[in-house]
């Protein structure tokens, strides 16, 4: 069971082979609750650009991609399984450009300052090695006013499943909200959300200052 248990967690923090492509499709079953909560805080209008950190297997580009809001949407994921798969799933939206894809790390987003009016990520926030640095990166390209949510299940959640002995590091609200307080976050705030395959879980936000 450890060595199973190690290999999902790899899987869970980097997608790869053939394991991985079968773990991406099963994520855009359990994420689903988590990304509808994520993407009810962002209140999205129309054409502005949104950026996810960690699409996985793309379940929340699908929802932002399907809303009548003419949304400019770019995804960036360290895993080289889930971009090919995202790839093929979303050929149509990337010819047209609606949808740009980057192969990179939430440490080092590849942007320009200041482009996105969004920032979203599900799921993620365990496997920054530093999540100062990525919070840091969202406050640089997100618009004065833009909004970030992050995802995330509990703490009680990841330590009864183990996941905290296998690379999964735990985050309680307060500490998240202090790290976006000290960024100069702004209307930050918590909800709450549960489902089946991730009990409880958390959706933290901020709003970029807008006198930076």
């Amino acid at each position: 069971m450890n060595r199973l248990q190690i290999y999902l967690c790899r899987q869970l923090s980097h997608p790869s082979g053939w394991g991985g492509r079968l773990l991406l499709r099963l994520l855009n079953r359990g994420n689903a609750s988590m990304n509808q909560l994520a993407l009810a805080q962002l209140a999205l209008q129309p054409g502005q650009r949104v950026l996810e950190l960690g699409f996985g297997g793309g379940d929340l580009l699908q929802r932002l991609l399907q809303m009548s809001l003419s949304l400019q949407v770019t995804g960036i994921d360290p895993s080289a399984a889930a971009m090919g798969f995202v790839q093929r799933r979303f050929r149509r939206a990337i010819a047209s450009q609606q949808l740009t894809l980057h192969l990179a790390a939430a440490e080092a987003i590849p942007s320009v300052d200041r482009q996105f009016a969004a920032v979203v990520t599900v799921n993620t926030l365990y496997f920054w090695s530093e999540a100062d640095i990525v919070l840091r990166e969202c406050a640089r390209v997100l618009q004065p006013g833009g909004r970030l949510a992050i995802a995330y299940a509990s703490r009680a959640f990841l330590e009864q499943r183990q996941m905290t002995q296998y690379g999964f590091t735990a985050y309680d609200p307060p500490d998240l909200e202090h790290r976006l307080q000290y960024l100069g976050f702004v209307d930050i705030q918590t909800v709450t959300g549960e489902s089946a395959g991730n009990g409880q879980f958390f959706c933290t936000c901020g709003t970029a200052d807008l006198n930076p």
